[in-house]
């Protein structure tokens, strides 16, 4: 029984030491904000805050790989975009999807750049003696290819996300409709 109430319990905890809309002014350092951070838009869900939070979150997470959190969660007070769904979507990246996306990324960048399949020509390469040398020479090759293509990662991540958040948030508000009209 103690094991089933431990995930609520964590939860609960979470849930009360997380700033809302109403205790912002609490938090020492939330404090000079405040005043930035009482629009509604930023605390609840509806039809424009949640796919713009949702672009946001993806296009940090995607763009920026350490603290993206933080920033998405700083960057949605101009864009009037949710908060916590721009901070919730940046966990979509993470240590295991990122040797991934950064394959993806340089491959997606070679193609765009039109770059030989080939990265480092092997005489190259037998230049630089230590392993650290050959790692950076080959950092050094690929970042622009790499650059590209997280560039591109991130805007189409943001552009599919928001329009699937936004096609989402219309078909679950249909749906909400007609459930009230058949009962009623």
């Amino acid at each position: 029984m103690a094991e089933a109430s431990a995930p609520a319990g964590r939860f609960h905890w979470v849930t009360r030491h997380l700033p809302t809309r109403d205790t912002i002014h609490e938090y020492r350092l939330l404090r000079p904000f405040a005043s930035h951070l009482r629009h509604p838009s930023l605390w609840r869900l509806n039809r424009r805050s949640v796919p713009r939070g949702v672009a946001l979150g993806l296009f940090v997470a995607v763009i920026i790989p350490v603290m993206h959190t933080f920033v998405a969660a700083l960057l949605a007070i101009p864009a009037r975009a949710n908060i916590w769904v721009a901070a919730l979507l940046t966990l979509v990246v993470n240590p295991i999807t990122i040797p991934i996306m950064y394959v993806g990324a340089y491959r997606i960048g070679s193609w765009e750049l039109h770059h030989d399949a080939r990265l480092v020509s092997p005489a190259d390469a037998e230049r630089f003696s230590s392993e650290l040398s050959r790692m950076l020479f080959w950092i050094h090759q690929a970042s622009g290819s790499i650059a590209i293509g997280i560039l591109t990662i991130a805007v189409i991540a943001a552009v599919l996300g928001y329009a699937a958040s936004a096609l989402g948030w219309r078909f679950w508000c249909r749906s909400r409709w007609q459930r009230r009209r058949v009962k009623g």
